[in-house]
């Protein structure tokens, strides 16, 4: 029991082991790149609940992403928010976005749920563009804060999520910890909730609705809570997404994004709270890191490259990354227990002395 518990627990301490670590052994470019990536880990971890715990497809998450970007945006351009505030403001109003969109979930499902969050996902850069009034439509919108110059003028300056003086770290280094320290608490709420008697009732709902209807689970509010619960998570990653790129633009919320989500939760492992993480770590690395050293004639071939890299991994993994390693796991386990198990053969058969000669 005490080898399966630190088997179990061994990848959460070397995963926070490097945590620490890098920021004290990267560039501040490398670690800015990594610092992108927990927004996108966030926003899988939300898909993830909706699709893998609770079976409802969506291909529109980039929106909400987006919705939670441009409402952190606003309460900070406009609100004069604090930066975190604004973040958590930014999930408040995408939790109530999810719940709206949530609604014809309760008679759709399926290929019809996927195709109408798809159309959200579709019109969002539009509906941005429309409102240029407010949003800045395709030229963006800055996260700036008025500051007096040193000439005594007030002029905008981008915001920035600086360290405390006291702290010898670099505003690259800061932000990736406070990022981490979100996204970890985050990460265990979600574990905590599917774990919870809320967690079964939603994964209930995706085995077998009737079923779950029959022993008093209230479909139609799992499945709008769970569509807002997932939602919010969208929101909050993509306040972080804002705050991090101190501008926004509709272009980093169209269809493709929403896909990526998806490959993220795909890659990573649906139905499993690390697999999120594992995704995003994968995706920002095809991004950021193997696309840009690929030679310029294969550049346009990524998306290829991508789709290939995925029919492979779900060939030889079809639980994702994640369920990889829970097989692996298993194995181990069974092996180390088939070994310490006695053998039937040898043992010395007893004679009971009740039965008839």
């Amino acid at each position: 029991m005490n080898s399966a518990r630190v088997l179990k627990a061994s990848p959460a301490v070397v995963s926070l082991v490097v945590l620490l670590v890098l920021p004290q052994t990267l560039s501040d470019f490398r670690l800015n790149q990594m610092t992108g990536w927990i927004p996108l880990a966030l926003a899988a971890l939300g898909l993830n609940l909706l699709t893998g715990y609770n079976g409802q497809i969506s291909v529109g998450h980039g929106a909400l992403y987006g919705v939670g970007a441009y409402t952190a945006g606003l309460l900070v351009t406009r609100g004069g928010w604090p930066l975190l505030a604004a973040v958590a403001g930014a999930g408040v109003v995408t939790f109530g976005v999810g719940l709206v969109i949530g609604l014809p979930a309760l008679r759709i499902k399926g290929l019809y749920l996927a195709l109408v969050t798809l159309a959200v996902a579709v019109l969002f850069p539009d509906v941005v563009k429309r409102f240029s009034g407010l949003t800045g439509g395709a030229k963006g919108l800055y996260l700036t804060t008025p500051e007096l110059n040193s000439r005594g003028v007030m002029v905008d300056k981008p915001v920035k999520l600086l360290p405390p003086s006291w702290l010898d770290q670099t505003k690259e280094q800061w932000t990736f910890y406070v990022y981490v320290l979100i996204a970890a608490v985050l990460f265990v709420l979600v574990r905590n909730l599917v774990n919870s008697r809320t967690g079964r009732a939603i994964v209930a709902v995706r085995d077998n609705e009737i079923a779950a209807e029959v022993n008093g689970i209230g479909v139609a509010r799992t499945k709008v809570l769970t569509f807002g619960v997932s939602a919010g998570l969208a929101g909050i990653a993509g306040g972080l997404f804002a705050v991090w790129q101190a501008q926004i633009f509709p272009q980093s919320f169209v269809v493709t994004t929403s896909l990526y989500l998806l490959v993220a939760v795909v890659v990573g492992g649906p139905a499993s709270i690390m697999g999120p993480a594992i995704g995003a770590l994968f995706v920002g690395l095809f991004q950021d890191v193997i696309t840009p050293e690929l030679p310029e004639r294969f550049s346009k071939a990524t998306p290829l490259i991508l789709g290939a890299g995925l029919i492979v991994l779900m060939l030889v993994a079809p639980g994702g990354i994640a369920g990889l390693a829970r097989q692996l796991v298993a194995r181990v386990q069974g092996s180390r227990g088939s070994v310490s198990r006695p053998d039937p053969s040898m043992e010395t058969p007893t004679i009971d002395s009740a039965s008839p000669s």
